[in-house]
């Protein structure tokens, strides 16, 4: 059983080096076989397709988020120090990771067939809640519902990495600084 699992983790972790390498596009469970010395249809054994091997390295992405959030929770009681940080690691795990983070968001996946890859993504929404809903409760926050925030800011923060990332960071436009935008984000946010 062990080495069913380490296959399966190898074939996970060389499909995350091609995509770092070449990209999410570049994936083909045919080259993952040739790179692993496996016949194409021995991969097929442990995914049952491309979609699924993405989906396990989406799931593992949102969970390695998810303990970075964490760290920012149990280390800050400022509620928007908190804020901040949360919504700065994002940021910085998502421009870090850019083809990874990409593919985290560039589809629905439908949580019936992926139910592991949405509780990991919830998780990620509900720390990111979390941390709203704490300054929420002091008072710290415009009158709207936690829930409401924290939309709020995974649509700024995701929006922020991908000006990042197709290079859309002109200072004449003002999204040259993104620790200025996040705070400038929080001022409109926090009372």
């Amino acid at each position: 059983m062990k080495s069913i699992n380490d296959t399966k983790q190898k074939l996970i972790d060389v499909t995350r080096q091609m995509i770092d390498v070449n990209g999410v596009d570049s994936v083909s469970m045919r080259d993952l076989g040739k790179e692993m010395n496996l016949s194409r249809s021995a991969v097929y054994v442990y995914f049952k397709n491309k979609d699924d091997l993405l989906a396990a390295i989406v799931t593992e992405n949102f969970e390695t988020l998810k303990n970075r959030l964490c760290k920012s929770i149990e280390e800050i009681n400022n509620p928007r120090k908190l804020v901040y940080e949360v919504l700065y690691t994002f940021y910085d795990y998502g421009i870090n990771n850019q083809e990874h983070c990409e593919l985290m968001f560039r589809k629905q996946w439908p949580k019936d067939q992926y139910p592991n890859l949405h509780i990991s993504a919830v998780e990620v929404f509900g720390l990111i809640y979390k941390s709203l809903e704490k300054a929420y409760k002091q008072k710290c926050t415009i009158s709207k519902s936690p829930k409401q925030l924290t939309a709020m800011a995974s649509a700024f923060i995701y929006g922020l990495v991908e000006l990042n990332s197709t290079g859309h960071l002109e200072p004449e436009k003002g999204l040259d600084d993104p620790t200025g935008l996040i705070n400038s984000f929080l001022d409109l946010v926090f009372v």
